[in-house]
């Protein structure tokens, strides 16, 4: 093992993003996601989580859009590169390293996926693509964006793909640039229900 794949191997989910793309990126409309997202923090609907606040940033364009503020992650709908999608980011509370991170950081995500695919406010409007997925390192310094990060976060992405797929990844590439944080698209060459590989996660941790 390399000092860089020992730094990747020892990152935790408080530095892991995953987001999955909208089926339907006309039917979104982020004003509609700020009074979701509060009574969210009303009912505690996000499991495992201590949500703070909601931040709305729907006036930038391809930006951050709407954002659930919790403790140990950040809970965005982006439209980052002009893809709207939901993204979990991990923050300040480290819940799992290496592989095991990015399982949780998978889990966290599909969850509040569910959530918005069964929010009735928005009427079915919003349903997840899971035949690709982003994934990225928000630690620049242990992770910069080029093909050695890439080489170190291989395995483990591939084995956590497999796990929840049942089926090896058709493809992990960079997409960040080298002055960006480490970003990858991973194209899972399967379409499967949200619901589906959250059940998946949810047996094979029992």
């Amino acid at each position: 093992m390399t000092p860089l794949d020992s730094k990747v191997a020892a990152l935790s989910s408080a530095e892991f993003n995953v987001k999955l793309f909208v089926d339907n990126p006309a039917a979104v409309e982020l004003e509609d996601l700020i009074p979701v997202f509060h009574r969210w923090i009303r009912e505690g609907l996000l499991e495992d989580e201590l949500p703070i606040d909601v931040a709305g940033y729907a006036h930038v364009p391809k930006g951050p859009g709407v954002v659930i503020i919790c403790d140990h992650a950040h809970y965005y709908f982006d439209e980052r590169a002009g893809r709207a999608g939901l993204r979990y980011r991990g923050r300040r509370v480290a819940r799992g390293v290496g592989e095991e991170g990015i399982t949780r950081a998978f889990r966290s995500l599909l969850r509040a996926a569910a959530l918005l695919e069964k929010e009735p406010a928005l009427g079915g409007r919003y349903r997840f693509r899971t035949d690709q997925v982003e994934f990225g390192i928000n630690d620049r310094l242990l992770a910069p964006s080029d093909d050695q990060t890439l080489a170190a976060v291989r395995p483990a992405l591939e084995s956590v793909v497999k796990g929840l797929y049942g089926q090896a990844a058709k493809s992990i590439a960079l997409s960040s640039g080298p002055r960006e944080p480490f970003m990858v698209s991973i194209e899972t060459g399967a379409s499967t229900s949200v619901e589906a590989l959250l059940e998946r996660l949810t047996s094979a941790a029992h």
